[in-house]
């Protein structure tokens, strides 16, 4: 048995590797042609091209190790058919799953190899790879220049504009120079034509300038308007370097540069954020009713509350609560005939009734001071109040919405780095048994195969990336849908070729079309299954 696995893995070693240098070189070649012009002509040494080129091969290869299984795995198996070894060695007894088991054993091993490959080098050479393309855009040298356009020569200083460019010879034709430099002196030059070329140290840009003219502003005293005219004049530039500066761009991540431990912190901090921002949001809501805000704790109330209408909101509780310290005194002297509402005028005397309705009185006004004090929203016009909360309220829920996006493409990213490396599993229970059922597929067949499971299985995880980013589906399923729904497919191919033909099914196709009501010509037009095959 050891050396039936021996000679499966030997059968699919040679496909594989020559799947993967032919799916990394033509992806190598499509990375080339879209930074064939950000890179090629700017003056750039030939190790730098080839370190761009040589950091983006981890990303390439992360997606072609899964695709380049798929192929090795259709083909090995196609080919095995085809000579009917398959059939020779189930007569001896084994089941397609038992010899398909060395290639399962093979593909986890890759999978898990990607797993630590995604998580260590992938990161690092994804960071390095931005950090060179900043610091080639951080270049400046003169083929960058632009005609008949505005071209800022030093950040906020000095401005360029030519109407022709001969970048051969770095001559330029009716140029116009707006040189901001200084505060005071606002100065624009004229010139018929002019040379840029560099110092030795390609530190400092030097401008010559021929037939022109200089015009002069003094912005402190706009009435000083100087005019000066010239046959050749030498401009210095300095700071101005035509060499690749390295190591000056930031230091900062973003999600393809992270790996799994550095996602994780990412994703705790990014939750505590939105606990926080929930917690403001609760706070916004406790304060909005004055029956809330009577018992809310002081340590909740926010600093988006003034001070006033928390003391105002205070005042009208305790006043509500407990009515004033004279009229309890007077409600304890008063007899109780008077504390009793006047019922029957009949059966008190005038006086009763008189210190009754006063009592009533005072007890009125005593409410509407009250209500007044309790107004709301206190202390200010209401609309205004209303449009403080609403504003307060969308922010709150603009940065809420900003952190779960946030903290969904972190997750997605999580589980991509594990879900694509485990995608080379699932190509090996989808790809054996198409390539087992049609032995005599040839190349046509793999790379027709192989491009339509690329194709929707890339599909299905981009768009899942997506749906997964804004909220709609969780994470997890975003990322290990398209496996699931591989795996499930492959099982199903793969059980209806291991039971050794397909009579069987084709009677349940023609059970099905007469349960459809279709015409009885199924039992004539069903192919006849060859044994050898199946």
């Amino acid at each position: 048995m050891k050396i039936l696995q021996r000679y499966i893995l030997r059968e699919h070693i040679g496909p594989f590797l020559a799947a993967l240098g032919v799916l990394t070189g033509l992806m190598l070649l499509n990375q080339l042609a879209k930074r064939f012009g950000d890179l090629v002509g700017k003056g750039l040494p030939w190790y730098v091209i080839a370190e761009v080129f040589g950091l983006s091969v981890p990303f390439i290869v992360a997606m072609t190790m899964p695709m380049a299984v798929l192929v090795a795995v259709l083909y090995a198996f196609s080919q095995l058919s085809s000579d009917n070894e398959i059939t020779a060695i189930k007569a001896g007894g084994v089941s397609l799953l038992r010899f398909l088991f060395p290639v399962l054993i093979f593909a986890a091993a890759i999978a898990t190899g990607m797993v630590w490959f995604n998580d260590a080098i992938l990161p690092e050479s994804n960071h390095a790879l931005r950090q060179l393309l900043t610091d080639i855009g951080r270049k400046q040298p003169t083929f960058e220049l632009r005609e008949r356009v505005v071209n800022e020569v030093v950040q906020g200083k000095l401005f360029l504009q030519g109407a022709r460019i001969d970048r051969a010879r770095s001559v330029l034709q009716d140029m116009v120079i707006f040189d901001l430099g200084r505060n005071d002196v606002q100065r624009t030059i004229y010139a018929d034509s002019g040379h840029m070329a560099f110092n030795e140290t390609q530190t400092d840009l030097y401008l010559t300038l021929y037939d022109g003219s200089m015009h002069e502003l003094d912005l402190s005293n706009p009435r000083m308007d100087q005019r000066s005219y010239y046959a050749k004049q030498v401009i210095r530039v300095p700071g101005v370097s035509n060499e690749l500066q390295r190591g000056g761009s930031a230091s900062w991540r973003d999600d393809r540069s992270m790996n799994i431990s550095m996602m994780q912190e990412e994703v705790v901090r990014r939750r505590v954020r939105l606990l926080e921002l929930q917690d403001s949001v609760a706070r916004i809501m406790a304060l909005l009713s004055p029956i809330r805000a009577q018992h809310t704790p002081p340590s909740l109330r926010g600093h988006d509350t003034p001070d006033e209408i928390n003391h105002v909101r205070g005042a009208a509780s305790a006043d509500h609560e407990r009515p004033p310290q004279d009229e309890r005194v007077q409600a304890r002297r008063r007899p109780e005939a008077l504390r009793a509402p006047d019922r029957s005028p009949g059966e008190q005397s005038s006086a009763r009734a008189r210190a009754a309705a006063e009592g009533r009185a005072r007890s009125l006004a005593q409410l509407r001071s009250t209500s007044r004090r309790e107004q709301w929203p206190p202390g200010r016009p209401a609309a205004g109040f209303a449009t403080f909360v609403r504003s307060e309220l969308q922010r709150a829920a603009s940065r809420t919405n900003l952190q779960r996006r946030e903290i969904n493409r972190y997750s997605v990213e999580i589980h991509k780095k594990f879900a694509i490396p485990i995608a080379a599993i699932v190509f090996v229970i989808i790809g054996a048994p198409i390539g087992v059922r049609f032995p005599r597929g040839g190349i046509g067949m793999v790379i027709g195969v192989s491009l339509t499971v690329f194709c929707v299985y890339y599909v299905c995880l981009i768009g899942g990336e997506d749906i997964a980013d804004r909220g709609y589906i969780s994470p997890f399923w975003s990322m290990w849908a398209p496996n699931v729904i591989f795996t499930a497919i492959g099982v199903i191919i793969l059980y209806w070729v291991g039971r050794g033909g397909t009579r069987r099914s084709y009677r349940r196709l023609r059970k099905l079309a007469r349960l459809l009501g279709l015409s009885g010509r199924a039992n004539e037009t069903a192919p006849r299954v060859r044994g050898s095959t199946a």
